[in-house]
């Protein structure tokens, strides 16, 4: 651990105090003896909690989840509570050379000084306490988890054996930790065990309330049943019924006790040993003992008369530091100065000297500014009237006269007026309190509504801080993301924000910090002017560790819960921000939703306008739309569809009949073969040009593109295609290919150019050579591109083949008579037997290619002249 703390010379110097937490009733009177032992010699406290905010009530681990905590480098001198750190930590605080004091810890191999309360000697009065009642099974409350718990149970077993009692494991009733709930538990299966012992001694008060709420909610009746005695004077033990006995550890002199030490460290003292405070009983009812009157509290010296006996009560119920605050600003007066005025008052009604109204009235405040216990006038009024009664059982004479009567009688007045004075005194602490308590109350609604609509900015600036809290605070959050995800926080602190307004603390704003090295002296400052002290608080809620809220306060030492309100505000804030993040990821995750929303409506309204477009084209070219169920057979054919051939929609069925049977003859096969083609297994798209029948009767050119869809088993399931009118396209087509000399696609030569190919025939056919050859003309009312290409296929590369009218010609040129006559064979077998043919075998007869064509004219019409006799015959 580097060092980087300022040289310590002579002071005012800084003490870190690492706590688990940083309120309550122990936690608070500790760090209010601190507080006031360093404020005397103008020193700082830092007080860092080292456990998260967000516990649940009391819910207290062994350690915190931290292994090393904020400001180790920046203090001059380190005060551990309890389980604050582990050793480990605790060992590297000792080898850096920091001051180190152990408060109710001890570590293997820490040499520092170890300050506990009293446990032996509180513990053993109170066992001594409950044998004067006649108790011998008295048994112990607790969890042996603690230093302090362990010994507070060692002094117990030590006590009984001292006394001839021998104690039994039975005896013990373990509880998970220092809480109520836990003894509750305890309390319950120690009734249900038959409830061995007479008496208990709990480790803490808040054992002590459980465990005794446990055993009445079973009917049983304290302290006849069951005697208790508690330990730690707590506001709780007062408020239950019966009050509960406890040991009065004093806990804030204890906290003193351990800054004195670690200033005389700091010092350059050589300190070590184990160190304690004396412990004192307070009985109450719960222990056996009736009211809280005379030889109610008992100290280890015994009863004393009853001015030592007041003395004894004052001090028990006056803390040495209060709670922390100043008083209106007047000096806060020792509590022996208190005894020592009102005695005097007692005296001067004696003496015939009535104080006056300014000396009441001064003792009212006293006794308001020593912060008096809850129940401190229930316990004062009895010590009080017993020292009146010793003053007037000093001036009532053997024999009662008048004049010593009249003493009697002003002893008595005064008593009543100091009693008075010093309950208006109580009740100005208690009404401070419940102001107090309304002004908390109302600053805690107030800083939530403000956490919850914060944003940002606002967060990291503390503008939510009540108004009402004086105190400086700074807020610093993790810098890296890792840290504010894991238990043990990051490497840097990043301050965010600070209500400072000194030139050395604003700059420090988006300063990254070392943990070790935070707070930074512009934050804190070297003296103990303004707050007594500064708290570091975890901000944490859950898996959130955001960072520290360093704040200047005033330690509550009369909350029943160790939860401190600056632990709650820090709670909050950590909320906040996790709210807020979640509301910017939100706000961004909205943001993306609208930019891929006004994505998806521009695609929306490309898309509809794709479509109107694409309909447009649909219009434009007449397209329509067929689907086909190949298993269920049904055909949707669209309303385009059947437009196309001039049918309305309910002149059209669904069958697949209603197109094939549709078809022009000609080219009902090639459509019948590429529909099997296709669900045989064909990956191929079908693309087919043929003839459909309109409403008319006349036949259209239609352009068919379909695809075939399988099913999960991949058979052919569906077939979906569109139609498109091809009847004008083929007509430019069929105009083009008039013009051209030969069709690339079918071969087709035009009938100049096959005109002039037949005069060459001839020629030669009449040369020397006799290269002879022939000519078929078929009648073909329409000769489509299949047509011509199956007739093409039966050809040889040197025949011709034209379309004329209505009349197919080929030329079969330069081959022998056989050759050309297996050709025609061939091609009047494609054509079919009701195919009107006619021939020419030789061109040797003709000298031009007109005599041989009116001669193919005539035959075709003798051909289509037998062709209808034969029909009519038949």
């Amino acid at each position: 651990m580097a060092s980087t703390r300022r040289s310590r010379g002579g002071g005012p110097w800084t003490l870190g105090v690492l706590s688990p937490v940083v309120g309550g009733y122990y936690f608070g009177c500790l760090l209010s003896g601190i507080a006031q032992s360093a404020r005397e010699g103008g020193h700082r406290v830092v007080a860092v909690q080292t456990y998260p905010s967000d516990l649940e009530r009391d819910e207290f681990p062994e350690r915190p989840t931290a292994r090393y905590p904020v400001g180790l480098d920046r203090f001059d001198g380190v005060v551990a509570v309890t389980s604050a750190v582990d050793h480990e930590t605790l060992r590297a605080v000792e080898a850096s050379g920091v001051p180190l004091v152990l408060l109710s810890e001890r570590a293997e191999g820490v040499s520092a000084p170890v300050v506990t309360p009293d446990n032996t000697g509180g513990v053993r009065l109170a066992v001594e306490h409950l044998i004067g009642h006649g108790h011998e099974r008295i048994g112990f409350v607790g969890s042996l988890l603690q230093p302090d718990i362990v010994e507070r149970y060692e002094s117990y077993r030590s006590t009984l054996r001292a006394h001839g009692i021998a104690p039994t494991d039975a005896w013990l009733y373990r509880t998970a930790d220092n809480q109520e709930v836990s003894a509750a538990v305890a309390g319950r299966l120690a009734v249900e065990a038959g409830l061995p012992t007479t008496a208990v001694v709990a480790a803490t008060d808040r054992n002590a309330v459980g465990f005794s709420a446990a055993l009445r909610a079973q009917g049983l009746s304290l302290p006849r049943d069951q005697a208790v005695v508690g330990f730690d004077h707590s506001d709780s033990g007062a408020r239950v019924r019966p009050r509960l006995a406890t040991v009065e550890p004093h806990h804030d002199r204890v906290g003193a006790l351990a800054a004195r030490l670690l200033l005389a460290r700091i010092g350059g003292e050589d300190v070590r040993g184990d160190f304690h405070c004396a412990a004192t009983l307070v009985t109450r009812e719960s222990c056996g003992c009736l009211g809280g009157g005379r030889g109610a509290d008992r100290a280890e010296e015994g009863e004393a008369c009853p001015r030592e006996r007041l003395l004894t009560t004052a001090r028990s119920i006056f803390g040495v530091s209060g709670d922390g605050e100043s008083t209106s600003g007047r000096v806060v007066p020792t509590v022996d100065a208190w005894h020592d005025a009102v005695c005097e008052v007692l005296d001067r009604g004696a003496s015939d000297r009535a104080p006056g109204a300014r000396a009441l009235q001064a003792i009212a405040d006293a006794t308001a500014a020593l912060r008096p216990h809850p129940e401190a006038l229930e316990r004062l009024i009895p010590a009080i009237r017993a020292v009146e009664d010793a003053v007037a059982d000093r001036v009532r004479a053997p024999r009662p006269t008048r004049a010593s009567a009249a003493r009697v009688r002003a002893v008595r007045a005064v008593g009543t007026d100091l009693v008075t004075a010093v309950t208006t005194g109580c009740a100005q602490v208690s009404l401070h309190r419940s102001g107090r308590l309304e002004r908390m109350i109302a600053d805690q609604y107030e800083l939530d509504l403000d956490l919850m609509h914060a944003d940002r900015d606002e967060l990291r600036g503390l503008d939510w801080m009540p108004r009402g809290h004086r105190g400086a605070a700074t807020l610093a959050l993790w810098a890296d993301t890792a840290g504010r995800q894991g238990a043990g926080g990051g490497r840097e602190l990043e301050v965010v924000g600070t209500t400072l307004t000194t030139p050395e603390a604003r700059p420090m704003i988006g300063r990254r910090i070392p943990r070790s090295a935070f707070p930074p002296p512009a934050l804190v400052g070297t003296e103990a002017a303004g707050a007594p002290i500064t708290f570091v608080i975890p901000v944490t809620f859950e898996s959130s560790n955001w960072g520290v809220l360093m704040i200047d306060g005033a330690v509550d030492t009369r909350a029943t819960s160790a939860r401190d309100k600056f632990d709650h505000w820090a709670v909050m804030l950590a909320v906040a921000l996790d709210r807020e993040e979640k509301a910017a990821a939100s706000r961004e995750q909205q943001a993306a939703l609208e930019r891929a929303a006004d994505r998806e409506r521009r695609l929306a309204l490309e898309v509809r306008a794709s479509a109107e477009r694409y309909a447009l084209a649909a219009d434009a070219a007449l397209e329509g739309t067929w689907d086909w169920d190949v298993v269920s057979g049904v055909v949707f054919y669209s309303a385009r569809w059947k437009a196309l051939l001039g049918h309305t929609d309910d002149e059209v069925g669904q069958r697949i009949d209603e197109w094939t049977g549709r078809v022009h003859p000609e080219d009902l096969r090639e459509v019948q073969i590429a529909i099997a083609a296709q669900l045989a297994g064909d990956r191929d798209p079908l693309v087919l040009e043929h003839r459909l029948r309109g409403a008319d009767g006349e036949y259209r050119w239609m352009l068919c593109r379909a695809r075939t869809v399988d099913d999960d088993a991949g058979r052919r399931a569906r077939m979906v295609g569109i139609l498109v009118d091809n009847s004008d396209a083929k007509r430019r087509e069929a105009e083009l290919r008039s013009r051209a000399l030969v069709d690339p696609r079918t071969g087709t030569v035009h009938p100049e150019l096959f005109a002039d190919r037949l005069d060459g025939a001839i020629g030669r056919a009449r040369g020397p050579a006799a290269y002879d050859s022939g000519v078929v003309a078929v009648d073909v009312p329409e000769a489509s591109d299949v047509t011509r290409s199956v007739v093409r296929s039966v050809l040889e590369p040197g025949d011709s083949l034209c379309v004329r009218d209505r009349e197919l010609l080929v030329l079969m040129d330069g081959d022998s008579p056989g050759s050309r006559a297996r050709r025609a064979a061939a091609l009047q077998q494609l054509l079919g037997d009701d195919a009107q043919c006619a021939s020419v075998t030789s061109l040797m007869p003709y000298t031009t290619a007109e005599e041989v064509l009116r001669e193919l004219r005539a035959g075709l019409s003798q051909e289509r002249a037998r062709l209808r006799h034969r029909r009519r015959e038949s």
